[in-house]
């Protein structure tokens, strides 16, 4: 993977050509070299196999676009562009992103084009976030999102600089409709990046920030409570012991409910492995639901009220 972070620091390497004079050929050499590193990496998205190929391809490619958008920037400093009230989408900028990972809807990158400082950064791109979260709440009634923070770091060793690319990657959090986005974002971004940051740091670890690139978005599918209707019951009717409470690990609880009554097991009640399936008998019952209703329905006057 040597290959990429090598194209990445060639195609980087045109932003110190241009500043601090812009120059408008190598400004367009630069955004050639940026959509030719751009399709190679796409291209071996396609073929990538293992969850770290395709993360470290997502955040080489992530570090390209921001290049091409911050040579972009440059080049309307350059044609002498009237200035206006500087705003948010001034000092940052989202691009969409191409993702190897299906279970995802979005990937995109907020480019830093003016920040110094991480936090200012970081505040300045949760406006950008709200608004892409927001559109795809639209349609989908939650997703899971986790950001990656990717800065240009240095660090002397004897007579020499060292210059790397690090990464700081946050969990994978839910944010629903009703969702308050802005102390989501506060909780689940800026404060764990920030500390993060500073005990990278601080640890004697010699690295330290040069330079603020971007922060990779990825909005994910999400449903919640896929694969279990299984809920604990609480101890206060648990430590009774009056409620068989099946322990399911599909959608199916009502089901297993009916069951568990319908043939009561005095050992490991809450296994599903202590009851026949109730498959088995839906498919001799003509492959219908009604059954285990009727089989409800008589067993409804056997229900004791806790």
């Amino acid at each position: 993977m040597s290959i990429f972070n090598n194209l990445v620091r060639y195609i980087a390497s045109f932003l110190g050509l241009l500043n601090p004079r812009y120059d408008e050929e190598i400004a367009r050499k630069g955004i050639r070299e940026c959509q030719k590193g751009i399709w190679r990496i796409k291209s071996a998205m396609k073929t990538a196999k293992t969850m770290g190929e395709k993360q470290h391809l997502q955040a080489c490619l992530n570090n390209i676009k921001t290049v091409r958008t911050q040579i972009k920037s440059m080049e309307k400093k350059g044609a002498g562009l009237k200035s206006q009230p500087e705003r948010a989408w001034n000092r940052v900028h989202w691009d969409e992103s191409e993702s190897a990972f299906e279970s995802r809807i979005i990937s995109g990158v907020i480019t830093n084009l003016k920040h110094k400082d991480p936090k200012a950064f970081l505040i300045d791109a949760k406006a950008i976030f709200k608004r892409r979260i927001q559109t795809v709440l639209k349609k989908d009634a939650a997703v899971k999102v986790n950001v990656v923070f990717a800065g240009e770091f240095e660090i002397v060793k004897g007579e020499s600089v060292l210059n790397e690319f690090k990464y700081f990657t946050t969990s994978n959090s839910p944010i629903y409709r009703d969702t308050d986005l802005d102390v989501w974002f506060d909780n689940k971004v800026i404060k764990p990046i920030m500390i993060e940051l500073e005990d990278f740091q601080e640890r004697q670890s010699g690295w330290a920030l040069k330079k603020i690139m971007n922060l990779g978005v990825n909005i994910n599918k999400f449903t919640p409570q896929l694969g279990s209707s299984y809920i604990d019951l609480p101890p206060q009717i648990k430590n009774r012991k009056a409620c068989v409470n099946v322990k399911n690990d599909d959608q199916a609880c009502f089901a297993w409910a009916v069951m568990s009554a319908l043939y009561p097991n005095v050992h490991n009640t809450d296994r599903v492995s202590s009851y026949p399936t109730f498959q088995m008998f839906l498919s001799s019952k003509g492959s219908s639901s009604r059954w285990l209703l009727s089989r409800f329905l008589t067993l409804k006057n056997k229900i004791i009220y806790l």
